[in-house]
Order: C-alpha cells, then structure tokens, then sequence
C-alpha cells in the first residue's frame, strides 16, 4: 500500500508538471533583446499602457504580477507601469477587477514596451458594478469626505427627464444638499453654493446647472467619473472654502466608430466617437437638446402655458497619443439655457469651456500634466414690464494654466507638487433697453479683474498596513488689480455713498489690493483592522471669489465678484472625523463621519441691498462669521438582489453679522440661521434586477424646510402700506419630501444594444414649496402667506437610449 501511495504521489506531481508547462506553453511568449548578448549584472525595464479594449481608455489600478517572484506593480492613473527586472525567463500576469486576465512569457535581455488591452470577463457577474476603484477603498483611502460614483451607478437611479444626472445623484449622499426645486448649484457641509469648486477637466464651472437647477451641465453620455472632496481637500485643489468637485470626460474610441443616445418627451442627446487615426487620434461628439415648450402648454395655469424654457449643450473631446509616454487632449463645452415666465421676465445664459492638457511619463516614478484653460460665463436677465422692459447683462471669464508633477512609489508613496495661475476678469454690467417702447436709459458698471497665484504640495503616505498619512501645503496669492477707481469713505461710519471722501484712479494692470496666506492640508487614517478604519483631517481654505446674490437661492444673474480693497477673501478651518466598515466581504458599506467648520469673512447683505448695477456694490454687502457642524450617517449595499444606499445627515449652518455700527448688524449682532441652514437631510436609493432584462429604482428624499424671513405685520403711512418684517431667517418654509421610481428595460430590440427608461418624478405629487410671498388682504393689516412651488405634480417621462 505505501508503494502504491508513493506511485500514486509520484503520478501527481508528473501530472502538475505537466499541467504547468503546457499552460506556460499557451501563453503568447514575448521577447526583448537577445539572450546570447546582454548585460548579466543589469536591471531591464517593461513599461506599457492598460487600456480597455472597448473603447482604448487607460485603466488605473490594474495589477501586474511576475509570478514566481512575489512582485507586481500596479497602472497609474494613466493606464501607465514601469517594472524593472534582472535578464530572465518570467510569467506575466495581469488582474483587473470585472475584466478577463492576461497572461504572458516573457523573455527580457533588453529593455520594452508591452501594451496590454483588457477585455471583459466572458461570464455574466450577477449585478457587479464595475469601476476603477478598490471595492475597500473606503476602508483604506486616507482622505477624510471624499465620495465617488462613476456612471455605471448612477444609471441605476430613477431617472429625471428620462436621463441620470451627476448634482442629482451626489445630492442623495451624505453632507450634500439642495436649496430647492428650481435653484442652481448645491450645498455641502453648511456651505454657500459659491464654496464649491466645480471642474469639468480642470476647467472652472460657474454655474453647474440647467434649467434651473433641475439637470447639471454634465452629459452622462461624456462623463467618465467623478469626485467630491467634502471633508480633506488635496492641496493640488483650492480656491473654494468647502468642496472640490471634479468631473472628468472620457475620450473617444480609438479602434472603432460608436454611436449613443437617447431620446425622450422633453429632451434628446447623442454622442460619436471614434479613431481619426487608428490608436493614435480620436474624437468624441456629444450633445443635449430640450424641447419642453409643449409641456407648459398643457398646464391650467395661464401663466406657466405662456412661458418658454429650453438648454442645449455640446462637448467635443480629442486625444492624441503619439506614442506611450505622451497624450495630448483638448476639449470644449458650451452650454446654453432660455426660460421665460410668462410676460414678466426670462433669464438666458451659457458657459464657454476650453481646455488643453499635456500628459507625459518622465520615468518609472516621475509624470507631468500641464494645462491650459480658458472660460467664460455670460447671463441676461429680461424685465418684460412694456414701458421699462430692459435686458441686464453680466458674466465672468477666467484664463488659467496649472502645472503637476505626479511622483508614485506604488500603492504606498504619492507626492503632487505644482503650482497654477489664474486671471479674472468681470465682464461690464449692463442695462439695455429691450423693445421699441422701453423708456430705459442704457446704464454701464465696470466689474473688478484679479489674478490668483498659488504652488502646492500634497503627499499621501501609506506608511503601514494600518496607519497612512496625507499632509499637503497650499500657499496663495491673490491681486486685486487695474485699471480701476477706488474711492475712500469716512471712517468711524457705515459705507454708503453719502460717505465717500474721495477716490483714486489706479492706471496700469498693477495691484490695488493683495491677500495671501498659507493652507495647511493634513488627513490620517488608522486602521483598526482589514474592515475597520478611523480617519480625521484639517483643512484650512481661502477663497478670493464670491457669488453676490440677495436672494435665498441663486439665480443665473447673481454677480461673481472678486476680492478687493473692501472684500476680504473667505477663510475656512474644516474639520472631520469618521469611523468606516463594511462588512460580509466588502458588500456592505457603512460610516459615520462629524464635521466641523469655522469662516471668516462671510458675505450677507444689509436690508434691502440694491446689487445690480451698484458702481459702490461695497456699501450694500456685510462681512462676518459663520460656524457649521454636523453628523453624517451612510450604509450601502454593493451586491445582490438588491443593491442601493441610504444616507441621513443632521447639521446647522449659522451666521454672525456684528458690525461696530448698528447698520452693519443683523439680528442685534446675534447668530441666526444661514439661508441654506437645513438640519435633516435623508435620503434612500434602491434598485433591483427583475429577470435578465428588467431593473426597477426607487429614490425617496426628505429635508427640513429653508429659513426665511416673514412678513409679520403692516401699518399705514398715508397711502401706503408698509410691511413690518421678522429678524433675519427666524421662520421656515414647509419640509421637502420626495418619491422617484423607474423602470429600465434592457434589450428592447434584438441585437441592438438598447433600453427604454419610464420613470415618475414625484410621485405622490407633493407640492413642495420653493418659497413664500406675502399678499395683502381687503380685512386685515397682517399679510397672508402663499405658497410658490416650482413642481408640484407627477413628471412622467420615457427616454429609449441606445447604443451601437
């Protein structure tokens, strides 16, 4: 028996020798150099790319490993990997999360270039979502509020106006909130909307929304992925004082021509790409256009069938490779909006985005991206009122070059360091008289130019298994420059035109005014064990640009305006801490992070604040403190039938405004309520597959009411009745609530890659309010509250998209 054992054993291993040889027999063999002449003592190197065979873009995080040797290196975020071995016969293989693996024999006697093009598995993974990130990444990122969704998740939401949305989707996670239906931008950890610095490519965004707010500017048919930086913001970001949102574009297919889309009740899009020069050149076309007019016309109400409202916008991305250490991209984005309320007054306005960046591999460790932007945002406000019906124009344009240099030692070592420049310029305000009967008298105020100057580092450190680091410097510089007129006023006094002592022309382009300070960046993570994790962070931020707006919710003619001789940049100190695990191998997420933060220099607005057209717009705007501080709770649920996330956030955002004057208080000096101070904020996303070819979303959405300030009374003054109002934000608008459901059903027609989408917004067709006015009654001296919502029924919408 134990020589029966021993042949047995013996047969075995002649079995696996076997086996092994004739696997490494059928991997394709590649050879570098010659093995009769090369350097025994010498190190060779294996560089590449990854990309996706699909569509040719490059893949970050791929894994390559030399079996046999226990090594491996991973891509950078180029899709890039540099490996350095000893003359030698080696396996190659290479892993990557959702794609089918490569294997290779290698024979290295000189240095290389190996590309490797990576497909998808050929077996169906029941509800996988495939993405660029680890799925414990939010176990072992270092940085502190950060959250990413790439496009693959966002589909499975209910979709509005038949087609997924990037501000809708980041809008149902933690610390992320909406003033309301029908206001442009968002809200972050108790921030203004003018706090959060949104790039598309690099490129600055102005006003992120269309329609009002009720889609973003970005086509999800463009949008490869993006990143909100909520908590530790990498000093390679700056400018803003609390988020960086950063939106990246895909390129276009370099091997063949694809064509996608979709088409619906009130809006369509579509997108082309493909090689202009086979994996050397390719181009990507998209565009979004709305044709809702028809809609309003079915209303009831008067009013909203005589209004008018559409948007298009187009995106043009082209990359070059020449080789596999340089890529050239440029890309352009222009976007357009029209809406008219009836014969009262319209709003049109669009953004302008150029972008050109240079990407290239200095060595194993070492890349560099330099970019060049320019941009430029213009609005027109209509008052339609016959007799002194007027157009009013404003906007903003901004030129930009930043410069990177990116050193990563692995997965473990990552050093940017760089430095960016950026000149603004406000564009005139203007009145113009709009139509042949207006009686307006064209009026002229010239805005203020700055240039912001900043150099940075930020380096994140895994220096353990448990313990990682990310510590950055941001240092900036900003100018307010010429030429301009700056006037002086009385001291002792509150500013206002009656106390203007004098004035100086500064000539020439030279600085007026300059601010500057340093911008410390530090997050740490410690691990407590491989699903367990505690983070914490300090960011200091200043911002040297500001949204000036009365209202409670910016419009798309607000003013940006720039840090001055009287404006004083905003500076905050951010502060976050949060406990994370997942459980059951990762499929489900849960964390819970606190935030704190303080500001100087915020801007709020005396009563009454006349901003438009003001040539002394100093002397209606207030500059105090804010403090905001919250709790953030988030599960997830990655896998299985059902898949989704629920989030809830409680946080209060309050402002002071406690000037020397009594004219330059709000509140009696006292703290009060930011107008974006909303304390509960829940949100649930859910999906679920039915069959093979069917998936079903749902999206409920709650938030406390929006602080405003109420008329409480009125008197008599002669002929006229005079309001008497409440202390600033002391009252609330009714609490938001919200149900969204859809239906996605897959493979509509055979061999066609094709869905149609029928989704409810708003199901159970809450009114919800957008803001309160106050009328006068024939009985009684106290006004009465009405109430404005922007939608207040069902929205149905269906959408086919394709795709071949």
């Amino acid at each position: 028996m134990k020589g029966m054992h021993l042949k047995g054993g013996l047969v075995v291993c002649i079995c696996l020798v076997v086996v092994s040889a004739t696997l490494r027999a059928q991997a394709p063999v590649v050879y570098f150099g010659d093995s009769t002449r090369y350097d025994a003592g010498r190190r060779y190197i294996v560089t590449g790319t990854v990309i996706q065979s699909e569509d040719k873009v490059p893949l970050a995080g791929v894994a390559l490993y030399v079996d046999g040797l226990k090594f491996g290196k991973n891509s950078d975020q180029y899709g890039r990997y540099f490996i350095e071995l000893p003359p030698g016969n080696y396996r190659f293989v290479v892993r990557y999360l959702g794609k089918a693996h490569i294997v290779r024999q290698l024979y290295i006697f000189a240095n290389g270039v190996l590309n490797f093009e990576m497909t998808e598995k050929p077996e169906a993974l029941e509800e996988l979502v495939i993405s660029a990130r680890r799925v414990d990444e939010n176990i072992n990122e270092v940085v502190t509020g950060i959250a990413k969704l790439n496009i693959t998740e966002i589909r499975r939401m209910p979709a509005f106006l038949g087609e997924v949305d990037v501000l809708k989707s980041l809008q149902t996670l933690p610390g992320v909130a909406n003033v309301g239906e029908g206001s442009s931008g968002f809200n972050v950890r108790g921030g203004r909307v003018d706090q959060n610095l949104v790039l598309m490519d690099e490129g600055q965004i102005f006003n992120s929304s269309h329609a009002l707010g009720l889609l973003s500017n970005f086509n999800p048919d463009v949008v490869e992925d993006f990143t909100l930086y909520k908590g530790n913001m990498p000093a390679q970001y700056g400018g803003r004082s609390s988020s960086v949102l950063t939106v990246r574009t895909r390129s276009g297919d370099m091997s063949k021509e694809k064509v996608k889309g979709g088409i619906g009740l009130m809006s369509s899009r579509l997108a082309i790409e493909g090689p202009l020069i086979k994996d050397k050149l390719s181009y990507l076309v998209g565009t979004r256009f709305s044709y809702s007019d028809w809609l309003l016309k079915t209303v009831a109400n008067t009013d909203i069938r005589n209004s008018r409202a559409s948007f298009y916008d187009v995106n043009l991305n082209v990359e070059y490779r020449p080789n596999t250490t340089h890529t050239l991209t440029g890309t352009f984005y222009n976007g357009y909006d029209r809406f008219r309320y009836s014969k009262d007054f319209g709003y049109r306005y669009s953004t302008m985005l150029g972008t050109l960046k240079w990407k290239v591999i200095l060595g194993e460790q070492w890349s560099a991206s330099t970019s060049l932007v320019v941009g430029d945002y213009a609005s027109t406000l209509y008052d339609l009122d016959p007799s002194n019906a007027r157009a009013l124009n404003n906007g903003i344009q901004y030129h930009q070059f930043k410069q990177n240099f990116l050193f990563a030692k692995g997965e473990k070592h990552a050093v940017n360091l760089g430095g960016e420049a950026v000149l603004y310029r406000g564009k005139p305000e203007t009145s113009r008289p709009y139509g042949d009967n207006s009686t307006t008298v064209p009026v002229t105020v010239q805005k203020d130019k700055g240039r912001e100057f900043a150099i940075y580092a930020n380096e994140e450190w895994a220096i353990s298994s448990r313990f990682s680091v990310a510590a950055g410097l941001r240092y900036s510089l900003f100018q307010y420059v010429g030429p301009d007129t700056v006037h002086t006023y009385q001291t002792g006094v509150p500013k206002s035109e009656r106390t203007i002592t004098g004035s100086e022309f500064h000539s020439g382009s030279g600085a007026i005014a300059t601010h500057h300070g340093p911008e410390p960046r530090l997050s740490f993570r410690l691990g407590l064990n491989p699903n367990q994790s505690l983070k914490a962070s300090y960011n200091r931020l200043r911002q040297y640009i500001h949204l000036i707006s009365n209202g409670t919710a910016p419009t798309p003619v607000d003013i940006w305006q720039v840090s001055n001789t009287f404006l004083m940049p905003q500076v905050a100190d951010n502060y976050s801490l949060g406990y994370f695990r997942n459980a059951n191998s990762n499929m489900y997420e849960t964390s819970i992070e606190a935030f704190y933060k303080l500001t100087r220099n915020v801007i709020d607005y005396k009563d009454f604040a006349q901003l438009l057209l003001n040539r002394h717009i100093e002397t209606e705007l207030l500059q105090g403190n804010g403090k905001s501080y919250g709790i953030e709770l988030y599960a997830k649920k990655n896998t299985g039938t059902w898949t989704g996330w629920v989030s809830y956030t409680w946080s209060r955002a309050f402002v002071q405004m406690n000037g020397a004057a009594v004219e330059e208080r709000i509140n009696n000096g006292d703290w009060y309520a930011a107008s974006y101070d909303k304390p509960h904020n829940l949100s649930f996303t859910t999906n679920r597959k039915i069959g093979k070819n069917i998936r079903f979303g749902l999206n409920y959405t709650y938030s406390t009411g929006r602080p405003i300030s109420a008329s409480i009374a009125s008197y008599q003054s002669g002929s006229v009745s005079v309001p008497i109002y409440s202390d600033r934000n002391v009252y609330r608008i009714p609490a938001y609530t919200r149900f969204d459901v859809s239906l996605t059903f897959n493979e509509v027609f055979k061999k066609i890659d094709d869905s149609l989408t029928i989704s409810l917004y708003n199901v159970l067709g809450r009114k919800n309010a957008y803001s309160i006015f106050y009328q006068r009654t024939d009985t009684g001296t106290i006004p009465v509250a009405y109430k404005l919502s922007v939608l207040g029924s069902i929205l149905p919408s269906v959408t086919y998209n394709f795709n071949f």
